[in-house]
């Protein structure tokens, strides 16, 4: 029917005859006789050609003007959201603008001699084609035999063998230390602290890591239940902070008179805090580097140059040797409760018609690229006073390419997981150069889900340097007129490989910027960086009794990076070195606990945290676990994952 209407030439004449019905039916007493030419227009137009002709004949505009005009009379929003689903049916489908659909970044596996040729799509993605009738009779029948098994009871066995032969279970005596650990240091009431097989791995230059000195102060206080800082951790107040800061951007210096150049916050200013095994240095301190020297660390539990030092020793494939300033600076957390966001009804729709008039007025799109991965000469230079300027290139940071579509509207594009062309989630990046007060649109036209809790009241977040220098470094929740929406955007190489085009979804948010010419950055949830992780870990191990609780850090395994995937070992040290108490500690069982196989998901690194700093602390519901379990933690699995950002 589709065809025969293409042919005789139907879809003409059916917008002709919709658009004479919407004209004339000025008191809407014929609404159902519209609604039915829209229903008999979804249906011809099941076709790509037939879809074409309705393009090439003006009907998206037709059907655009006719919309704008039902949603502004109440009780025609039945016949707005209909023709609104035709013009989304039938708006042209075009590749994302990217070079190609794998990532930026592509790193040699064992056994494949061609990195960076994606995998054949899993069959029970929803993106492409649909199974055929008989396949789906099949897996039917499968289930219906397997509802008829007999139950294995050999299955229910309490305690089954184990896979492999005991002698090849010995290799694995390393991850447990415990068992054979002599705690000498009970005896002899030293104060030494646990081994482990990575000291030093992120002590940099603080010299010999130094040992457990009680005072009162327990992990609880080292590590965030208290408001005295630990160990490392320097203070300032934020009124100092800000009038030091002022001075420092002031101030001409003595050596080339170039203070006042840095009055404005440039965010290459931060970019020149290279790390210690990154590229050249620039010759004299960062400005980042006066404040600290002037100041010290103002954030409690922190220490900017410790995570320095870990920094320097992660690798990445891009060979990362910039820091994101909120990763070295640090954050607090929020001052208050922030509530899930209320969306306003309508949203989506506005956006969709904003999308839309991309294609009815192409007069009025920019169309320029700000920020490529793959073209540093694209990026904008700070003398542009009429775009924003994007940078990603750091730990955990994604963004491939960011496109100036309006004056303060920006599509984005986020990179996909090495070796691939899939799994785009994960964003974080840093924004410069913006105008106070003026909203600013945000697109993420490449995400993959079919839906997102953007929908239903998440927001992104937002570091602002000029607040964190005023004495609030915060990551917040923010932005407006969140929706998250399929759009016109397919895989461009899709088509090449005989697959039916992946659709994309876009995520959109609106941020009006408190402060001019500041430098921020935006992620999808709060960044948790593996240099985070071994400085959490130093200074975690550094801050408990080693009479009490038996902490001790080792690999695991080394990541195809190169970088070590550490395992903790949390249980309580027993009384004393007899035979009774170590019986008691080598029968405990064991829980393992494991987070971040999915590096997108940042949040499971904070409960992680979180639950070590608890097994750690003097807690009596902690301390009861450690007498009673020994806690096997594998904090981070996918280490390379999170360090590059996919």
């Amino acid at each position: 029917n589709s065809r025969c209407a293409v042919t005789r030439g139907y879809i003409s004449a059916l917008l002709r005859l919709y658009e004479d019905w919407q004209k004339n039916d000025t008191d809407n007493r014929h609404i159902p006789i519209r609604q039915a030419l829209l229903h008999c227009l979804h249906h011809a137009t099941c076709t790509p050609s037939a879809r074409r002709i309705l393009v090439e004949d003006g009907g998206i505009a037709t059907l655009f003007q006719t919309t704008q005009a039902c949603l502004a009379i109440r009780g025609l929003d039945s016949l707005g959201t209909s023709a609104l689903q035709l013009i989304r049916k039938c708006y042209p489908k075009c590749p994302v603008p990217l070079t190609s659909d794998q990532s930026v970044y592509s790193f040699p596996l064992p056994g494949n001699p061609t990195p960076g040729l994606d995998t054949a799509p899993s069959p029970d993605d929803d993106s492409f084609e649909d199974e055929s009738d008989e396949d789906i009779k099949n897996d039917e029948l499968d289930k219906e035999e397997d509802d008829d098994l007999e139950t294995d009871l050999t299955k229910l066995r309490y305690k089954p063998e184990p896979d492999r032969p005991l002698e090849e279970l010995m290799q694995y005596e390393r991850l447990c230390p415990e068992l054979h650990h002599d705690f000498q240091e009970l005896d002899s009431g030293s104060e030494g602290e646990a081994s482990s097989d990575d000291d030093g791995l992120v002590c940099g230059d603080f010299g010999s890591r130094p040992r457990y000195n009680d005072g009162g102060r327990s992990a609880n206080q080292m590590l965030g239940h208290s408001g005295t800082p630990g160990a490392f951790h320097g203070s300032c107040t934020s009124a100092e902070s800000l009038e030091s800061f002022q001075e420092e951007t002031r101030a001409p210096s003595q050596e080339g008179g170039h203070g006042s150049a840095e009055a404005q916050l440039n965010a290459r200013d931060f970019h020149s805090q290279y790390l210690s095994n990154g590229r050249a240095r620039q010759e004299g301190p960062s400005m980042v580097d006066r404040l600290l020297e002037k100041h010290g660390a103002c954030i409690p539990h922190h220490n900017p140059q410790l995570y320095t030092t870990a920094a320097a020793n992660t690798k990445s494939i891009a060979g990362y040797s910039v820091l994101a300033f909120p990763d070295f600076w640090g954050h607090l957390p929020p001052p208050y409760r922030q509530p899930m966001t209320e969306r306003k009804e309508g949203i989506q729709r506005k956006k969709i018609f904003e999308d839309v008039q991309r294609l009815l007025q192409p007069e009025e799109v920019i169309d320029k690229v700000v920020f490529d991965l793959e073209n540093p000469s694209s990026q904008t230079s700070s003398e542009d006073p009429g775009s924003l300027r994007f940078y990603s290139q750091f730990e955990s940071g994604n963004l491939r390419k960011a496109v100036q579509v309006r004056s303060y509207e920006y599509d984005l594009l986020l990179n996909a997981d090495v070796n691939c062309s899939q799994h785009h989630q994960w964003f974080y990046f840093e924004v410069s150069g913006m105008k106070a007060g003026v909203p600013y649109r945000f697109n993420i036209v490449n995400c993959e889900k079919s839906n997102s809790q953007f929908n239903y009241g998440m927001q992104p977040l937002l570091y602002s340097v000029r607040e964190a220098l005023e004495g609030q470094p915060h990551w917040l929740r923010t932005g407006s007129e969140i929706c998250y929406y399929r759009n016109h955007f397919c895989q461009s190489s899709a088509s090449s490989r005989g697959q039916k085009a992946t659709s994309y979804y876009t995520l959109t948010f609106t941020i009006i910027f408190k402060h001019n010419e500041d430098v921020c950055y935006l992620a999808y949830h709060y960044p948790y960086t593996y240099s985070a992780l071994q400085t959490h870990l130093q200074l975690l191990q550094q801050s408990v009794d080693p009479c009490k609780v038996f902490f001790q850090k080792q690999t695991l395994c080394t990541s195809m990076a190169g970088n070590p995937c550490p395992l903790i070992t949390i249980t309580a040290c027993p009384v004393s070195r007899s035979w009774e108490h170590l019986h008691q500690l080598r029968n405990r069982p064991c829980i393992v606990l494991t987070a971040r196989v999915h590096p997108g998901e940042s949040n499971a690194s904070w409960v992680m945290k979180g639950t070590m700093e608890f097994l750690c602390s003097n807690d009596p519901v902690a301390e009861s676990l450690r007498e009673t379990y020994i806690f096997k933690i594998i904090p981070m699995l996918n280490a390379d994952g999170v360090i590059n950002g996919t």
